[in-house]
């Protein structure tokens, strides 16, 4: 759904029922990202930049 889209979606619902779809988004979002995070702290660190740190001791 598009932005203006959704804009007038929420518009035309009931406060209550676009509080709930802005928790929604909020709640999708969150979990988003989490799974972005987690997959970056998995990532190894590459060697070029274990070196450059090393140099700085």
């Amino acid at each position: 759904m598009k932005n203006g889209e959704q804009e007038a979606k929420l518009s035309s619902a009931t406060p209550r029922a676009a509080m709930q779809a802005n928790r929604k988004d909020s709640s999708n979002l969150g979990n988003a990202l989490r799974a972005v995070y987690q997959d970056a702290i998995g990532e190894s660190v590459p060697d070029e930049m274990l070196d450059l740190l090393s140099k700085l001791k």
